[in-house]
C-alpha cells in the first residue's frame, strides 16, 4: 500500500468545499499549498481542523505527516487523520491504517490497521479491499478475529458524520 498516493489526495481534497466552511479558505488554502506556503496554507487549515472539519483535520495529518510547515511528527499526523477518520473520511482512515501497519508513531498494529482499512471499505473507498486482503496476509487467525469484532463494535454504536463514498462507474464498454 502505498500512502503517497492517499497523501497527494490534499490537492484534490482542497477542491472540496465543506458546506459549513467559506470557499474562498479552501480556495485560498490550496493556492498556498500548491506554492508551497505552508505557514499560509496551516494558518488557514488549522483553524477549520479545530472547529472539527474533517478535510481540514485531515490535511493537518498530511501536513504533520510530511512535515510541511510544522515539523515531521507521526503522533500529531495520527491525531489529526484519528479526528477525521472517526467522523467517516475515507482518506483519513486509510492513513491511519498505513501508519498502524507500517508501525509510523509507535509499534505495528496490524488489528488497528485492520479496523481502520474496514472502516475506509465501509466509506466505499476503493483502495480498502486491496489493503484489507495485504494486511490479512500479515495477521494471524486470532488477530484477524480480533479486528473483525473491533469493526462490528464500532459500527454497531456509531455512526459517521460524512456520507459513504459513491460507488464507482462502471467502466463504458467504448473502445
Amino acid at each position: 500500500m502505498n500512502k503517497l498516493f492517499f497523501l497527494l489526495l490534499i490537492g484534490s481534497l482542497l477542491n472540496i468545499t465543506p458546506a459549513q466552511a467559506a470557499e474562498g479558505d479552501w480556495d485560498q488554502a490550496k493556492a498556498a499549498h500548491e506554492r508551497g506556503d505552508y505557514a499560509a496554507e496551516i494558518a488557514i487549515v488549522r483553524p477549520l481542523a479545530e472547529q472539527g472539519f474533517a478535510f481540514a483535520q485531515f490535511n493537518m495529518g498530511v501536513l504533520y505527516d510530511e512535515g510541511h510547515g510544522v515539523p515531521l511528527d507521526d503522533l500529531q499526523a495520527m491525531t489529526w487523520y484519528r479526528k477525521a477518520a472517526e467522523q467517516g473520511l475515507p482518506q483519513a482512515q486509510v492513513n491511519l491504517g498505513i501508519m498502524h501497519e507500517q508501525g509510523e508513531g509507535g509499534a505495528a498494529d496490524y488489528v488497528q490497521a485492520y479496523f481502520w482499512y474496514a472502516m475506509a471499505d465501509s466509506q466505499g473507498d476503493h483502495q480498502a479491499p486491496q489493503a484489507i486482503r495485504e494486511i490479512r496476509e500479515k495477521m494471524t487467525p486470532t488477530q484477524i478475529e480480533e479486528a473483525q469484532r473491533k469493526v462490528k463494535e464500532w459500527q454497531a454504536t456509531h455512526t459517521f458524520t460524512i456520507p459513504p463514498l459513491p460507488a464507482p462507474e462502471p467502466e463504458s464498454g467504448n473502445r
